[in-house]
């Protein structure tokens, strides 16, 4: 047997990996709050009532008056404390996930850089709705993006020796990520509505961030799991 396997897991990295769990748990609490109060409209249609799942952009939630120009401001606090919540279990995955590289020690310092300052990012996105912010929102989810985007090239690298499952899921979380923020940049000026497209991609790349986090907080609380970085 190897000793290694009987390590307990270190406190940062118990508190990390539970970090993640409740803020991603907390995150979804509030972002279903908010979906239920939102009183509706799209930018496909402004007219429609409630939120609409694969139709709503997350920041949607987010703005002071929604799509269909009602009063917005409960839905609003939800999902901004959603959307906080979400960052700090981000912020926490970023931090932790070099530990499970192949020894790489420069490639774990970029992760953890370039990771936090996409979550700094996602804060101020979060707080500076389109409505108020106009084009500066636009541009700091695009640096966001940008920047978590990288942090994730290099995640998905350092884990492919190591733990090839994880790897596989980083890159189609990568691979999610930048179409949709492909055609985000690709739609920005238009005049016209956005395509359905967008926000279901926005949604989907959601989803498989959230799976990969919750996949490198469960290894991370295994007794015995790689200690890198």
């Amino acid at each position: 047997m190897n000793p290694d396997n009987l390590k307990p897991t270190r406190p940062w990295v118990r508190f990390c990996a539970l970090a993640i769990l409740s803020g991603l748990l907390t995150f979804v609490g509030f972002i279903s709050a908010a979906m239920v109060l939102y009183p509706g409209g799209n930018w496909i249609d402004r007219a429609a009532p409630g939120h609409r799942f694969f139709a709503n952009f997350l920041c949607d939630l987010t703005q002071p008056v929604s799509l269909s120009g009602v009063n917005n401001q409960n839905a609003a606090f939800c999902a901004q404390l959603g959307m906080l919540c979400f960052a700090a279990s981000l912020a926490a995955f970023f931090w932790l996930l070099p530990r499970h590289f192949a020894a790489r020690a420069r490639l774990a310092s970029w992760v953890r850089g370039l990771g936090e300052c996409a979550v700094l990012c996602l804060v101020a996105v979060s707080l500076m709705p389109s409505e108020h912010f106009g084009m500066l929102h636009a541009r700091l989810a695009l640096t966001a993006g940008a920047l978590g985007l990288s942090a994730a090239l290099c995640a998905v690298v350092g884990l492919a020796g190591s733990q090839p499952r994880l790897a596989l899921l980083g890159g189609l979380v990568m691979l999610t990520c930048a179409f949709d923020g492909v055609l985000f940049v690709y739609h920005l000026g238009d005049v016209t509505p956005p395509p359905l497209i967008i926000p279901a991609a926005q949604k989907l790349a959601a989803l498989l961030l959230c799976l990969w986090m919750i996949g490198v907080a469960g290894l991370s609380l295994r007794p015995g799991s790689s200690s890198g970085a």
